[in-house]
């Protein structure tokens, strides 16, 4: 991986090595490709909240299931949420249809936020589209300021995401 090169935060591995940003989430996010099943889609949009991309995650909830939410609501949500690690648990399609179950988890001041949810995606014009999802009971632990940081950077907590 060359120095410009970043790891895509949805955190997909390739071969055991984690996949870089340019080559699996972006070229959806700049509208290059198109997701070719759920799981792909779930991780873009993952990444998207990673990075605030509220266009791109606007986009991919479908028209039928988003509600009022604005693509500026969604930027706004994305942007004020410390984001730190996707697993995926399982993924299947049938037809149009498909679910992800994944754990997201999150930081808020010195806690660990994980968000269990089933997801629930449909495909019409050969594009998959997010419809809604069921949460399953969330978890919240507290950070020790001294231990490696959830993120994964490698670096205590308190010298990264809690700095």
């Amino acid at each position: 991986m060359s120095e410009t090169q970043t790891l895509c935060p949805c955190g997909k591995q390739l071969d055991g090595t984690p996949a870089i940003y340019e080559e699996c989430c972006q070229p959806f996010h700049l509208k290059q490709a198109i997701p070719e099943h759920p799981e792909a889609l779930m991780r873009s949009r993952y990444s998207a909240y990673y990075l605030g991309l509220g266009q791109y995650i606007f986009d991919t909830h479908h028209a039928s299931y988003r509600g009022n939410t604005t693509v500026d609501e969604f930027t706004a949500s994305a942007k004020n949420t410390n984001w730190c690690g996707l697993e995926v648990i399982a993924a299947s399609e049938e037809g149009d249809r498909g679910t992800v179950e994944f754990k997201a988890c999150l930081i808020d001041k010195d806690k660990l936020h994980t968000l269990h949810e089933i997801s629930n995606f449909i495909r019409e014009n050969h594009r998959w589209y997010y419809t809604d999802g069921k949460f399953q009971p969330k978890t919240v632990q507290k950070i020790n300021r001294n231990q490696a940081c959830p993120c994964g950077s490698g670096l205590k907590a308190k010298r990264c995401c809690l700095s």
